[in-house]
């Protein structure tokens, strides 16, 4: 029985002793720094985010005052492999909810930079007929596919501007049938107006 007592004794002296208090606050005390560094795992260590590489048009600005040639019209995201982008001018704002869109510019976008969100540019956009000023315009872009930009390149219009009497020039395509449908994804539109002044259709030598 002694032996017992003696065991037990020393048992309840581990129990009610520094040390045994000191094993369970160490253990408590790991036990909430792992259970909080877990909890603000993605706060210490954030996981890197992808950058967003939609189409969006930087230039021109929305609601801005455009010429009727801009030298160049761009913006950032990525053209993707086996897609082609294009710059669409639809006449009118968007309160007015015209569909028809012609597709502008010397040709389809060029992929500046792929870096971070990518940037991309189209020249020589034409914004609206020589009369048209103080119109409102919205300018999209829009991706399409190979098999939709062989049909819309194969029925481009080659002219030097609007006038039927100037006769077509090599080189000079001007995009000029409207079309009110053609599938493929667009970027959020851009309002503009129209300058007041009665200006040339962009003219590049061959």
């Amino acid at each position: 029985m002694t032996t017992v007592r003696q065991w037990l004794l020393q048992a309840w002296q581990f129990l009610t002793g520094s040390t045994f208090r000191k094993s369970v606050t160490v253990t408590a005390a790991s036990a909430v720094a792992i259970t909080t560094l877990l909890v603000n795992w993605q706060t210490l260590f954030p996981e890197a985010k992808k950058p967003d590489r939609s189409i969006v048009i930087e230039s021109p600005r929305d609601g801005g005052t455009v010429r009727r040639c801009l030298e160049f019209v761009s913006g950032r995201g990525i053209i993707p492999h086996g897609y082609h982008l294009w710059v669409a001018v639809i006449p009118g704002s968007s309160a007015e909810q015209d569909r028809r869109f012609t597709l502008v510019g010397k040709g389809e976008a060029v992929q500046t930079s792929t870096k971070g969100q990518g940037q991309w540019k189209v020249v020589q956009v034409n914004v609206g007929a020589e009369t048209r000023v103080n119109y409102h315009y919205r300018l999209v872009a829009i991706l399409l596919s190979d098999d939709v930009n062989k049909m819309v390149s194969g029925s481009a219009v080659n002219i030097t501007d609007l006038n039927p009497k100037v006769p077509p020039i090599a080189g000079h395509d001007r995009w000029r049938i409207e079309y009110t449908y053609l599938p493929g994804e667009r970027s959020d539109p851009v309002e503009v107006v129209r300058n007041g002044k009665k200006e040339k259709a962009c003219y590049t030598a061959s």
